[in-house]
């Protein structure tokens, strides 16, 4: 039996370099100012940016004149390093160079990787310098055929704020942001692309039947933490629910 042939990472090294280089040179004609960094970095700047989590990603070593040093995890600390000393907004940076993870399990990620960044700086519209940044790389990676993912939070709770729902809905949505599947399961009730379960439908039809105070006196005694008042409350806002539109398609398939 023979081994497979062992991948080319001299040509697989040379291909992600001219890729990196053709992003990089879009960037700086698209006006961003390329930042150059130093691989060994300052671990306290880092620790406070990132916390002591930092430290089971990146790597570390000592060095007899600077102390505690770690190897580039990213770009952040020099790009907001460089803006921080110049001080001009709005503002571009583009970067292109190694940076380096640890991994603490074989799989698709490389503990070492080409990196090639853009950040912009303008604080009279952030919404549009994110619009901004999400449209540039999506033009330079559509001949890749990549599938975009978006870290920043902001822009899914953005999302949810501007729906056409109720405050209702939309606190309902916010307080699950952090939980996807659940998110998912509240999206999909709300637009009606999940039917109510029988007994949700059995509930909803009793809660309709009668008035709330009715309902709470036919329970019997209360024996739970919430008094007659909070559960009168909560059946109102079943109804309410009951009773909203779905949200719209098109809002729900952005999301």
């Amino acid at each position: 039996m023979t081994a497979p042939p062992a991948p080319d990472r001299v040509t697989d090294r040379a291909t992600e370099r001219a890729e990196a280089e053709r992003l990089f040179a879009a960037l700086r004609a698209h006006g961003a100012a390329p930042v150059e960094a130093d691989i060994l970095q300052p671990a306290g700047t880092l620790l406070d940016l990132y916390g002591e989590d930092i430290r089971g990603r990146a790597y570390v070593t000592t060095d007899p004149l600077r102390g505690e040093m770690m190897l580039r995890p990213d770009f952040t600390v020099p790009v907001v390093q460089r803006h921080m000393a110049e001080g001009a907004e709005p503002a571009r940076y583009t970067y292109l160079g190694p940076v380096f993870r640890r991994q603490d399990h074989h799989g698709p990620r490389a503990s070492e990787y080409l990196q090639v960044g853009f950040e912009v700086f303008d604080g009279t519209d952030p919404a549009a310098a994110d619009a901004e940044v999400f449209a540039v790389f999506a033009r330079l990676l559509a001949p890749l055929s990549l599938r975009p993912v978006i870290g920043d939070i902001g822009l899914l709770t953005a999302a949810v704020a501007g729906l056409d729902a109720s405050p209702a809905r939309k606190a309902a949505l916010m307080r699950h942001i952090w939980r996807p599947a659940r998110f998912r399961a509240l999206l999909d009730r709300f637009s009606g692309r999940t039917r109510p379960t029988p007994e949700r439908r059995a509930l909803l039809e009793r809660l309709a039947a009668a008035p709330a105070e009715a309902l709470i006196a036919a329970a019997g005694p209360l024996n739970g933490a919430r008094g007659a008042d909070e559960i009168a409350a909560r059946i109102d806002m079943l109804r309410h629910e009951a009773a909203e539109p779905p949200l719209p398609a098109p809002q729900v398939a952005a999301l």
